[in-house]
Order: C-alpha cells, then structure tokens, then sequence
C-alpha cells in the first residue's frame, strides 16, 4: 500500500515564509559582514596613510635637525675665524702701529722744532726737545693732541737752553700712547713743513 504524506497548505505556507525569513536574515548578515569588512579596510587604508604621513614628518624633522646642526656648525667656525682674523688685525695694528706713530710725530712738528728724545713705557711717553720759542712748542703740544695715537697730552716744563749753538727753548712733554688708536680726530697741520731729528730710544 502506497502512503502520500500531504503537509496541510497552512504548514506549508508557514515553512515557505521561515525560509525566507532565514534567506533575508542571511543576506542581511551577510551585507552587515561586508559593510563591517569594508569600514575595517577603509580604517585600515586610513591608519596606513597617517603612519605614512607621520614618518614622512618624522624624516623631514630628522632633516631640519641635520641642517641646524651644520648652521650651528658653520656659526661655530664664522665666529672662530672672526676670532683669528681679530688677533690677524691686532698683530699687524701693532706692526704698524711704531712707524705711523714716528709718522705723526714728524708731521706734527713745527719747523723750528726739533725733538732729542723719545721714551715709552708702559703706555706713558715722554718727549723731549728743543724749539725757538714757547709758541711753537704750544702749537706742537696742541697739533699732536689731535692724532688719534697720543691722548692725555700735556706741556711738563719748558726752560731756557743754556747749550750753545742750540734753539733757546726746551721742553718736556708727557702724553699716553696707543698702538691702536681711537677714533681719527680733525688734524690741523702745523705752520711750514714738518722737521724732526731722529729720536732717541724706540717705542716700546
């Protein structure tokens, strides 16, 4: 005997409708799955370009950290070779210095003047002469106050020459002098062209 197994239409109805219930949560799950996969793969993409970015700062910052230091390096020896060209000048001021100094001198002396010593020490000179008369020696004093090698210049004494055949005027006259001297001053020079003996002694 043959059996036939009739679902009634309303279980039927009712099984068609949980299996599509099931294929809607399925596909539902599934598209929840790729929107999920893909937001991760997007934070993905996004977290690997800021880590690109950041080590792309981070190089960039090494860079300016290497340059600064060669600016610091190169500012080192800019200031170095200030420091050697200084003592370079220096030098050559004070090799310079004694002949511009017996320069201004000469320059300064009147012509009845004539200058018999020369001493320096320490900074302190003094100098020693003869001339024709207490005039001239006023406008030596005065002339070689203006050259910027002598300051402090002063008038010690001025007496009568006994020596004969000699200018009747002697004098003595003290002043500082510098090497490197301040700042150039207006210089008015002295009346006639400038005569001197050679001095005794030499700068020190």
């Amino acid at each position: 005997m043959i059996r036939i197994n009739l679902l009634p239409v309303k279980e039927l109805k009712a099984e068609v409708a949980r299996r599509r219930e099931l294929m809607i949560g399925a596909i539902s799950l599934g598209g929840v799955l790729v929107l999920i996969a893909s937001m991760y793969a997007y934070g993905s993409y996004q977290v690997s370009s800021l880590e690109r970015q950041l080590n792309a700062v981070r190089d960039e910052i090494q860079a300016l950290n290497t340059k600064t230091k060669e600016i610091g390096e190169l500012q080192k020896r800019i200031k170095e070779f200030e420091g050697k060209n200084k003592v370079i000048e220096d030098i050559n001021k004070k090799k310079a210095g004694p002949a511009r100094v017996m320069e201004s001198l000469s320059a300064a002396a009147p012509t009845a003047l004539w200058l018999t010593e020369f001493k320096e020490t320490g900074g302190n000179l003094t100098i020693s002469g003869v001339a024709a008369d207490n005039q001239t020696i006023a406008e030596f004093l005065k002339t070689l106050g203006n050259y910027p090698y002598f300051s402090n210049t002063e008038l010690v004494e001025t007496v009568h020459n006994e020596q004969a055949g000699m200018p009747p005027r002697k004098f003595l006259i003290k002043s500082r002098l510098s090497y490197q001297p301040l700042p150039v001053r207006s210089v008015k020079p002295p009346s006639g062209p400038a005569v001197a003996t050679p001095a005794k002694g030499s700068p020190g």
